[in-house]
């Protein structure tokens, strides 16, 4: 079933006791339709019209005329579910977001656009091979507007789905960023053992000083460690510039003999 079903469904089980209100929604439902007896997939949905028509007749609500609504958010929130249940679609908060009212009279747009913005809800005006439309892009407003209609649930729905989303993104970029700062950390040790191997190799293991000697260790077995943590390993510990510059004279002693080879 899809989201826009599950909406559906929850707004058809809603049951208005007051004649009037169950006469606004039927306003709403004829607003939304492209003829007098929509054509209606959703069964709670037809059920719901057959049942309010039986009760008022197809012709009993001036439903041709403009946006003429008599009472306060609570009307509006009516005829604005009314309208959704015969031509209003939502998507799957889990993929995207995105809530649409294909209005069939091109002449009530500009009215629902207005009645809809001075709820608080900012709905947009676009075109669909040459037929106007109103629609939702933003989490916030599409549940703002389940809820003004009476789909508490489903508005839910959309807000949990957009946390999940922030969450995972939450998560993904940490990842990144922890990935990124490994491959950053292990290049510069890479550079780093190369300066001692080579150190090693032209001068002998016992040609650094005890300092130089003790970090140059440090980084030969753990290839891992952020200069923080070779700083916490020392005896006595360092800071992390600390770490940093005896590192550089490492460097710089690796330097000095890359230069002698050359030389020769």
């Amino acid at each position: 079933m899809s989201f826009s079903s599950e909406v559906k469904n929850e707004l058809s089980r809603i049951r208005e006791t007051l004649k009037n209100h169950r006469k606004i929604l039927l306003h709403g439902m004829l607003c939304g339709s492209r003829k007098a007896v929509p054509g209606i997939e959703n069964e709670q949905v037809i059920a719901l019209f057959n049942k309010l028509t039986g009760e008022f007749g197809t012709y009993d609500v001036n439903y041709m005329s403009g946006i003429n609504i008599n009472g306060g958010d609570r009307e509006t929130g009516l005829f604005l579910r009314g309208l959704f249940l015969t031509c209003g679609t939502v998507s799957d908060p889990g993929k995207n977001y995105h809530l649409e009212l294909s209005v069939p009279d091109e002449n009530k747009i500009d009215a629902l656009f207005t009645l809809i913005n001075e709820i608080g809800i900012a709905i947009r005006k676009s075109t669909r091979k040459s037929r106007p439309l109103l629609y939702i892009k933003e989490s916030e407003m599409i549940s703002d507007f389940l809820t003004f209609i009476g789909a508490g649930v489903n508005s839910m729905e959309v807000m949990n789905a957009k946390i999940l989303k922030e969450v995972r993104n939450n998560v993904n970029r940490a990842v990144n960023c922890d990935a990124a700062n490994i491959e950053k950390t292990t290049r510069a040790a890479g550079k780093q053992i190369a300066d001692i191997e080579l150190i090693s190799e032209r001068k002998g293991a016992d040609f650094l000083s005890p300092e130089l000697r003790q970090i140059a260790q440090l980084r030969l077995n753990n290839i891992e460690m952020s200069l923080k943590e070779i700083g916490e390993a020392c005896e006595p510990r360092l800071s992390r510039s600390g770490v940093f510059h005896r590192l550089e004279k490492i460097n710089s002693i690796a330097e000095k003999l890359r230069n002698e080879h050359q030389e020769n």
